[in-house]
């Protein structure tokens, strides 16, 4: 049975989500090394993994047009650069936190995205909401203001962590070509400093990249990045294109759950349950999401 355009974003997103809420066991792997060499491994691995994918599903073809479309249309030219821009900041933060043993805040700030991604909708796309669906907005704001009160500060992990990824999805809404090809753009951009990075860390000697060094070299982790990296990056590409941003917010909530999950029971991080209360407000606003949500397809 073929999937409606909405059914094939919401796959999407939620393949994407469950793959990034894992992903601090994976990058615990590389232990304390610089968070940007992580990222310049993964923008170079990953631009060729997306390069062998266009070839592979014969979608080389349209890389020129979607170049001379971009030409064109210079607005989202910008907006794609500006995307590439927040989501090299986005997974720099998700790895520097992961190695400084913050993972839980790092969840936890997570649950700020679809709050601002839902405000971008609103105001950017003029995107219409159900009086159930702002209340279940209003409920979780009460539960991240309750949870920035019990902290006495708003974590900057936590401000960084949400508001970059929310606004490289209001980016990705815009850009309406290939989201294959759109990510293989995304990581060209990027290229350049990631080169010049890498190549700069291995003249110096501190590089983890055929270090020569057993105990330092990171070779083959560092290579895995490109999967890691365009499996979920895609799959959130055709879900931001195919999605309402209030609909892809709410199933970002899947994301910090597992975050969370893996800090507590697989890293073993504190945790105060007195920050239950703040997540019970949130866990039911998903709920009426979900609701509202389902009695609206019917």
């Amino acid at each position: 049975m073929a999937l409606s355009e909405k059914q094939v974003g919401l796959l999407g997103a939620v393949c994407a989500y469950l793959v990034w809420g894992f992903l601090p066991i994976y990058w615990k792997l590389f232990g304390q090394v610089r968070g940007w060499e992580v990222i310049a491994h993964r923008v170079v691995w990953s631009l060729i993994v997306l390069i062998c994918i266009l070839i592979v599903f014969g979608k080389a073809n349209k890389v020129l047009p979607s170049l001379r479309y971009l030409a064109k249309e210079k607005f989202k030219a910008v907006c794609l650069t500006l995307a590439a821009a927040f989501a090299g900041f986005n997974w720099w933060i998700n790895v520097y936190a992961v190695n400084s043993n913050q993972v839980v805040e790092l969840g936890i700030g997570m649950f700020l995205t679809p709050l601002i991604s839902v405000f971008l909708g609103v105001v950017f796309y003029r995107e219409k909401l159900s009086f159930l669906k702002w209340l279940s907005i209003f409920l979780a704001f009460v539960g991240m203001l309750i949870m920035v009160f019990q902290l006495g500060r708003i974590p900057w992990i936590a401000i960084g962590v949400s508001s970059t990824w929310a606004i490289y999805g209001a980016f990705k809404k815009k850009i309406t070509i290939d989201p294959w090809i759109s990510n293989a753009f995304e990581a060209a951009l990027m290229l350049p400093l990631a080169v010049s990075y890498i190549y700069f860390l291995n003249h110096i000697g501190a590089g983890h990249f055929f270090s020569g060094n057993p105990k330092e070299d990171l070779t083959w982790v560092l290579l895995s990045t490109g999967i890691v990296t365009t499996v979920p990056m895609v799959a959130f590409s055709y879900a931001a294109l195919h999605l309402q941003l209030n609909v892809l917010a709410f199933c970002m909530y899947i994301n910090p759950i597992l975050t969370m999950f893996v800090g507590l029971f697989i890293f073993g991080e504190p945790f105060n349950t007195s920050q239950l209360l703040p997540l019970s407000f949130i866990w039911t606003s998903i709920a009426i999401f979900l609701f509202a949500e389902t009695r609206q397809r019917n």
